[in-house]
């Protein structure tokens, strides 16, 4: 196991001397920090229970024990285990990964022994509110254990910047006193991570001025459709209701968040809305993330369905609509100019009779993207082959990380059989296959090659290259496009982790004239099956951030891999912070990190929005902790703790009372005294004590 940072050593002193809940930014290996209590407390000695972790999490966690060498390995509490035999499990001690329904059960059979437990670790602890079974079990491991620690942790700060204080009834939840904040802007994480940064070359990507236009006209789009949903829904006049929360990935959650208790009482203009807002945001995903051909077969399904004219609010009739489409179209043709005043003068369905007789002139726009990426692979191959890369130990590994699989797809085969075979293959495929114009844009791009474009001939993607698919990946997407249901039906990750799920190409497609090893021959023992391997010499691979059954994928590969060259083709800020921790752990190591990103993008802007958001989420957590109120009694490791009272005798009304009174004028006494404000006194008044009073005195 890797040694820990200087602020994760801290962290971990900190949360081992007193319990306490830990909430670190995004990347900053809260994980790492779990792993090491998991491996203090892996003796048969002691019980220590972790609650809110998926299988998959255990087994990365398990596996890295083992790979340390730890013997007394984390174990599994599942249904395959019976309940006569548990009670055995619970008594021969070290780490448990248990489901909250089964030590639910368990708690209140009393056929988990209590009195030895050592203590209880909660993972993801910003969902403790949401999920009441791990709030149930930590009261229940309370009320019967007195001495036992609980210890959270979590790296969503802003998940703490919704409801009312919502960070003081989290921890009240987890019955703990203490809150550690760890933000990216802390003093020791700056510090520490400066002095061992990464090697960074960020390139700006200009969109092409079709592209401009497209993402202005669906910008436009979206905020009339903002616009319409505050007039329609007065009540929803809130700040996250802005165009630019509307372009960040949260955004459905936050609809959901304010529409999901009064949905039944909307009216059908409303759920419209709502509906649009999710298509215009997939087209925005679209357009920055897939290719021209990609982009356009899903515009013309929108248009093209019927469906869409019958329930949408209306945006398809717009202006800006109108130009979305004629720019869309004009990125993968054009027609000539002799039939564009024809074309104009008829109807929607006319256009579909005269498509026949119109002949497309093919424009098929590359994606600028595509280009800077080959540049980068060009500068990392005559590095490579300069002698200095000997004194590094050969030829630098390098590793692209796309965002999801289709974008992995799409790169690949462009690396490999360039751009020209690939969009010209989607077009095929997606718009039928119009020869006429297939081969006259073919012959035109030859002419143009053979002017003077002699540097492409000396290109990564030209190399006779050896290609490895995992066989997870031999999928043939039998409905490449996505369905107006389909958006309509489920949030944007959904839909799109699903469309993307089958979209890797057979390794036998005829278009691609590629020798194909097996797995065997590529000699890559990676865990990750979502890797694409692309070249051999050097290792060049590639690996989506997102949509991977295990969380950890990404993690296993940079470490198996240990790439000298890192390209960012899609900016993810957890994988950034990764990086930054990985470079620090290995400061003998170089690393460089291509950062491609569209400037001036809405890609661009939902990057800058989720640093300032989980920075503003950081500062609220700081002036909440500053003034927050905590009761002594709040651990419950005594009998004065209310939350654990849940006998059937009645409470003696006027000792309770004198009580509860008792603590509201210390509180008081505090406010006027200037200790808190008069507005934290009654923020301690509903929070730390409001169904005490409300039961108490009534």
């Amino acid at each position: 196991m890797a040694a820990l940072l200087e602020h994760e050593n801290q962290i971990f002193l900190d949360l081992f001397h007193r319990d306490g809940l830990v909430i670190c930014a995004r990347g900053l290996g809260i994980d790492r920090i779990l792993l090491r209590f998991l491996r203090l407390y892996c003796e048969p000695a002691s019980l220590v229970l972790v609650l809110n972790t998926s299988p998959a999490e255990e087994e990365y966690f398990i596996d890295q024990l083992r790979s340390d060498g730890v013997v007394h390995l984390p174990r599994r509490v599942t249904n395959e285990i019976t309940s006569n035999c548990r009670y055995e499990v619970y008594t021969q001690g070290g780490v448990l990964f248990a489901t909250s329904r089964i030590l639910v059960v368990d708690f209140l059979t009393d056929r988990i022994p209590s009195n030895l437990i050592t203590g209880i670790l909660v993972y993801k602890a910003h969902r403790i509110i949401e999920s009441c079974q791990e709030a149930f079990i930590l009261r229940l491991f309370r009320q019967k254990n007195k001495k036992g620690f609980i210890k959270a942790f979590t790296d969503n700060a802003i998940a703490f910047d919704t409801g009312f204080c919502h960070v003081e009834r989290v921890m009240r939840n987890l019955f703990v006193r203490k809150l550690y904040l760890w933000p990216r802007f802390h003093i020791a994480v700056n510090s520490f991570l400066e002095k061992h940064k990464p090697e960074v070359v960020e390139i700006h990507v200009s969109m092409t001025p079709a592209m401009l236009t497209i993402q202005t006209s669906i910008l436009d789009i979206l905020n009339v459709c903002l616009r319409e949903l505050k007039r329609y829904n007065p009540a929803l006049e809130v700040e996250d209701l802005s165009l630019e929360n509307a372009i960040g990935k949260p955004f459905d959650k936050t609809i959901r968040h304010y529409l999901d208790p009064l949905w039944h009482q909307l009216g059908a203009k409303t759920k419209s809305l709502v509906q649009d807002l999710k298509i215009l945001r997939t087209l925005l995903q679209y357009l920055t993330q897939y290719d021209c051909v990609t982009f356009l077969n899903l515009v013309e399904s929108l248009r093209a369905t019927e469906k869409a004219f019958g329930q949408n609010s209306g945006w398809l009739f717009l202006d800006s609509s109108t130009s979305m489409f004629v720019n869309a179209r004009a990125r993968v043709y054009r027609i000539s100019d002799d039939k564009i005043s024809k074309k104009s003068k008829v109807s929607e369905k006319m256009d579909i009779k005269e498509g026949k007789e119109l002949k497309r002139e093919l424009v098929l726009e590359s994606n600028p993207k595509w280009e800077a990426l080959r540049e980068v692979l060009k500068e990392i191959e005559s590095e490579n082959e300069n002698k200095n890369s000997e004194d590094l130990g050969g030829p630098g590994q390098v590793l692209i990380c796309a965002s999801d699989d289709r974008t992995c797809a799409q790169l690949r085969e462009y690396i490999i059989a360039g751009a020209e075979a690939l969009l010209m293959r989607l077009y095929n495929k997606s718009f039928g296959k119009d020869e006429r114009a297939g081969e006259a844009w073919i012959k035109d791009r030859k002419a143009v090659k053979s002017k003077g474009n002699a540097r492409s001939a000396k290109g990564p993607q030209t190399k006779k290259a050896k290609v490895h698919v995992s066989s997870k990946q031999n999928k043939i997407m039998k409905k490449q496009d996505l369905t107006l249901t389909q958006m309509m039906g489920k949030t944007e990750e959904e839909n799109i982790g699903e469309e993307m799920e089958g979209y890797k190409e057979s390794s036998s497609s005829e278009e691609i004239n590629i020798e194909e090893t097996k797995p065997e021959d590529f000699h890559l023992n990676l865990a990750s099956d979502a890797y694409y391997g692309i070249f051999k010499t050097p290792l060049t691979i590639l690996h989506p951030l997102q949509g991977c059954s295990d969380p950890y994928a990404l993690t296993r590969v940079l470490h198996e891999v240990e790439p000298r060259y890192v390209v960012l083709y899609d900016a993810e800020l957890t994988f950034v912070r990764q990086l930054e921790i990985y470079k620090a752990s290995r400061p003998g190591n170089p690393l460089r990190v291509y950062f491609l990103i569209y400037g001036g993008s809405t890609e661009e802007q939902r990057y800058l929005t989720v640093l300032r958001k989980e920075k503003e989420a950081f500062e609220k957590l700081i002036r909440e902790k500053a003034s927050m109120v905590i009761p002594e009694e709040r651990e419950g490791r005594d009998e004065t703790n209310l939350d654990l009272v849940r006998d059937s005798t009645s409470a003696t009304v006027s000792t309770d009372t004198r009580k509860a009174v008792a603590w509201a004028s210390n509180v008081w006494k505090c406010c006027r005294s200037g200790a808190i404000s008069f507005g934290r006194w009654q923020e301690a008044l509903l929070c730390s004590s409001h169904h005490q009073l409300l039961w108490l005195i009534k």
